[in-house]
């Protein structure tokens, strides 16, 4: 065999390898299959296993997909592998960066071959990025900007670059049912946390009165970074009952994870939860193909629950009294709040930086100083030229929220929005880099590339094809049939 012959068998395979994986990565069982990898690994706390599975799962995508998209279930499922805080359980592993890395540049190599486009985010994330390095100008020492410097790399910088590299490798084709497959992602996501969490508590054997006492840790988080991240989960599942016929089954699922969103016990996030949650099944009814028959869901639903109730209603109350015994005290935030305001006043221009260490220990990680609220946090840590700056970065947000607000994901997206970063007012949910920040900037993207309004029942799941994208565009099976029928009766 001549070398060119042997060449063209390579590009041939290839391109065979290529074809296949661009359907197989659209599918749900490209989903599943991941987010079981990543249940299998915590659940055995197995790190070889779990992301072994989880690289080899990526360099088989990367070697075959021309879209980012579909990476973005292994991108913010990863975190879920995390079932201890020992750094030594994972570090060892570090030999697969390698496979994954060269895997990445051919991603990247393959498919960035065009123009690039800032998008519209880009400069509101980099002026709070400066904002955010120069914050603690005139205050804070040498120490205090080293020390914040690992926050500074991953909130400041990483979440920017996180959306460049998203806004150039996402392919652009306005007929793409993006939200469906995003949504898709995120329900399959919430599920698996869903699990991690039942996991816990069943291990635990705590007995339902005691579970408010209990700060569930699933490892890679507690039980308010876990709710905080439900919150998404759960608007984004019930989203899908508006576009598919058997919608009752995604109500049911949505349903099911912001049960386990109160099962956290995270009280902050319970309130913002509910919060969004109402606005999320309003906006079901409101977006639903057929009203009449999504209102019967709802029904059937409620009607299942109350059987549920009757049934195990002893453990249901007993976890209701469990809940309120947390009670509705701040945790100390109050006191958090006073410091922050006493800093800002004594501090107003650059605040007091992000290196700051205050009174109290409630530090993250890398040893940022909590003030458990994005507008105290901004104002202490980078004063009236922080606040300029988040306010520049939340106007440009919503203002592609607002853009195309009766469009069906993006009241979703709003409602969703609602609970986090109300939430994230008495929480730490913005400062987060990833998976939080970095998932709000996905979907921000999403809505800034989604012009079209992707509602009505689609039966081809895989709309990433061409047949899929019109039967989206048609607005479902039913009507894409009526209209090849009519255009080939002419």
């Amino acid at each position: 065999m001549t070398e060119n012959k042997l060449l063209n068998k390579i590009k041939e395979g290839y391109g065979k390898y290529e074809s296949a994986i661009k359907k197989f990565v659209y599918t749900d069982f490209y989903l599943i299959l991941v987010c079981a990898c990543v249940f299998v690994g915590w659940v055995s706390k197995c790190a070889p296993l779990g992301i072994t599975l989880a690289v080899v799962l990526a360099c088989i995508t990367l070697l075959g997909a021309d879209d980012i998209l579909p990476l973005t279930v292994n991108l913010f499922s990863a975190v879920l592998l995390v079932y201890s805080y020992n750094f030594s359980d994972y570090t060892y592993l570090w030999p697969l960066a390698f496979p994954l890395g060269i895997c990445l540049i051919v991603f990247m190599i393959k498919n960035g071959r065009h123009k690039f486009r800032p998008g519209k985010m880009l400069l509101p994330l980099m002026v709070v990025a400066y904002v955010m390095l120069i914050g603690g100008c005139g205050y804070a020492i040498k120490d205090d900007f080293i020390r914040a410097f690992p926050d500074f790399l991953l909130l400041g910088l990483g979440v920017p670059i996180f959306y460049i590299l998203y806004n150039h490798f996402l392919k652009r084709d306005p007929q793409r049912d993006i939200p469906l497959y995003f949504s898709k992602t995120m329900m399959y996501i919430g599920l698996v946390m869903c699990f991690q969490l039942l996991t816990v508590i069943i291990l635990s054997k705590k007995p339902i009165t005691s579970w408010h006492d209990n700060v569930w840790d699933v490892g890679w988080s507690n039980r308010n970074g876990l709710a905080t991240y439900m919150i998404f989960t759960c608007g984004m599942t019930a989203y899908l009952s508006t576009r598919y016929r058997q919608g009752w089954i995604y109500l049911a699922i949505g349903l099911f994870q912001y049960v386990c969103l109160i099962m956290t016990f995270s009280r902050g996030a319970i309130i913002f939860g509910v919060i969004s949650g109402i606005l999320v099944f309003i906006f079901t009814i409101v977006k639903a193909p057929n009203k009449k028959i999504h209102i019967l869901y709802i029904s059937f639903i409620a009607l299942a629950c109350l059987i549920i109730y009757v049934i195990l209603h002893k453990d249901i109350n007993e976890m209701i009294k469990a809940l309120i015994g947390r009670g509705i005290g701040d945790s100390g935030r109050i006191k958090l709040f006073k410091e922050a305001w006493e800093l800002f006043k004594a501090h107003p221009i650059f605040g007091v930086g992000k290196g700051y260490v205050g009174t109290g220990t409630p530090t993250n990680e890398i040893g940022i100083y909590w003030f458990h609220s994005t507008f105290f946090q901004v104002i202490a840590s980078m004063g009236i030229v922080g606040l300029m700056a988040y306010v520049y970065y939340y106007w440009a947000r919503l203002k592609i929220l607002f853009s195309n607000i009766k469009n069906s994901f993006n009241l979703f997206v709003f409602a969703v929005w609602i609970g986090f970063e109300g939430y994230s007012m008495i929480n730490t949910g913005t400062f987060v880099a990833y998976p939080c920040m970095a998932l709000v900037i996905t979907m921000t993207l999403l809505l800034e590339r989604t012009q079209t309004d992707f509602s009505g029942y689609v039966t081809p799941y895989n709309c990433s094809t061409p047949l899929g994208a019109k039967i989206a565009s048609a607005g479902g099976l039913k009507s894409y049939k009526a209209n090849k029928k009519n255009s080939l009766s002419k």
